[in-house]
């Protein structure tokens, strides 16, 4: 007899093949997703990827043409948005202009005819969770874009849903107003542990927010895991481009192929010792690559490991890094980054560079 599982293995949401077609144009292939309890998931991808199709899905606001919607366990494919003990926000606020931030947040809580006394209670609670109780009493007008954004936090949670849903909700702020947020929409989560799915095609984003990403690309989902793992070990171009910078160089033999690793001959005649997972091993058209900051320069190569000659052909100082463009003997330009106090290079002085051996990575190309 199969042991039941309890409520915290079942998880909050799961996507069981769901797929959408509009028209001849599918915007999801059948697709597998789940988000476990007390867990913030980002769906990162370029826009026109299928990350709001699948939120959208999982709001109700949209019907799958295939596939089931589970919540806790319960299929509620066929039950409307308002059924679904959702919470949700916008980019844009969608705040009510006519009602002060108290009555904002308390909106949901009428809707459900909550008591008085319990709705000015959770009213209080979560304006304070989001450190906006003084501004209770002004309107919608009265206050910043961030404090908006944090009024459309406090009343999606108000009401105890059973899943946030946040759609590119920081997408128009400024920088630093977006870096603030995103600590306070995780410092918040943490408090309150709602199961959350966030989409985003900000790559900084995704990383400082999430338990685990899924990268989302042309309709499926491409990879899926802990930002740190995502980024140190991609397992296809797209992704590690995607996440971040890198310099790449089509391979031309694997050789010594032992515990993960082997020696790659690249298609310019550098042989490199690198990293190479099973599904690298069997692509066919298989990427060497490495990320800028994982490339060492020095005036003098280093005598306890390989390194390789080259010539810096640019470089930009972009405050706490420097870029800097080197071109290799063998023929192949890399980017490498330091420290924006390092010593600078200029154009034309020889270098010689050298990585640790976990460094390159072996990806499958296509």
């Amino acid at each position: 007899m199969q042991p039941t599982a309890t409520k915290s293995e079942i998880p909050a949401l799961e996507l069981k093949g769901v797929g959408k077609n509009y028209g001849s144009v599918a915007a999801l292939a059948p697709t597998d997703l789940t988000v476990r309890h007390g867990e913030l998931v980002t769906l990162l991808g370029p826009s026109g990827s299928g990350k709001s199709t699948i939120l959208s899905i999982a709001a109700g606001i949209v019907a799958p043409d295939c596939g089931r919607v589970l919540f806790n366990g319960r299929d509620v494919t066929e039950r409307p948005a308002h059924e679904r003990d959702v919470g949700m926000v916008f980019q844009r606020y969608t705040l009510f202009p006519n009602m002060t931030v108290a009555d904002n947040v308390a909106f949901p809580l009428r809707a459900r005819s909550v008591a008085a006394a319990e709705i000015a209670e959770r009213v209080r609670h979560f304006l304070d969770l989001v450190g906006l109780l003084a501004q209770r009493d002004r309107y919608p007008s009265q206050i910043s874009g961030g404090q908006a954004q944090r009024v459309a936090l406090a009343r999606a949670l108000v009401f105890g849903p059973a899943l946030l849903l946040m759609d590119e909700p920081l997408g128009a702020l400024d920088r630093r107003l977006r870096q603030a947020l995103q600590e306070e929409i995780r410092r918040i989560h943490d408090e309150t542990k709602v199961p959350t799915l966030y989409v985003t095609h900000d790559q900084e984003e995704a990383m400082n927010l999430s338990d685990r990403i899924v990268l989302v690309h042309d309709g499926r989902i491409a990879a899926a895991g802990a930002p740190r793992d995502l980024y140190l070990g991609p397992r296809t171009l797209w992704s590690a481009e995607f996440l971040g910078d890198v310099n790449r160089c089509d391979i031309a033999a694997i050789a010594d192929r032992a515990d993960g690793h082997c020696t790659v001959t690249t298609a310019d005649g550098m042989r490199i010792r690198a990293r190479i997972p099973e599904e690298a091993a069997l692509a066919s058209a298989p990427v060497l690559v490495i990320r800028p900051e994982d490339c060492r320069l020095s005036a003098r190569g280093p005598p306890d490991r390989a390194s390789f000659r080259g010539t810096i052909v640019g470089a930009a100082f972009l405050g706490a890094l420097q870029r800097l463009q080197v071109r290799l003997d063998s023929g192949w330009t890399i980017t490498a980054t330091q420290a924006g106090r390092s010593i600078p290079y200029d154009s034309g002085t020889v270098v010689y560079c050298d990585w640790d051996d976990d460094a390159p990575l072996v990806v499958a190309g296509s």
